[in-house]
């Protein structure tokens, strides 16, 4: 879940891909979280749907001669 960040005093915004990380940037680099305010991004339709399946992809080696 995206969580946007608005500063209270000057308005800078920042996205994040989760709550955690936003977190962690207002304590760290925004001053405290209390300068923040705190708002769920909803999810965007547009994205694709990524499955959890693993593919393998064949690699071939590269030698020189």
């Amino acid at each position: 879940m995206a969580v946007k960040i608005t500063h209270l005093t000057n308005g800078q915004q920042v996205r994040f891909a989760n709550a955690d990380g936003a977190r962690r940037y207002a304590e760290i680099m925004g001053g405290g979280i209390d300068k923040w305010d705190f708002t769920v991004v909803p999810g965007e339709a547009g994205l694709p749907q990524v499955s959890g399946a693993v593919v393998n992809v064949p690699v071939w080696r590269m030698t020189s001669q």
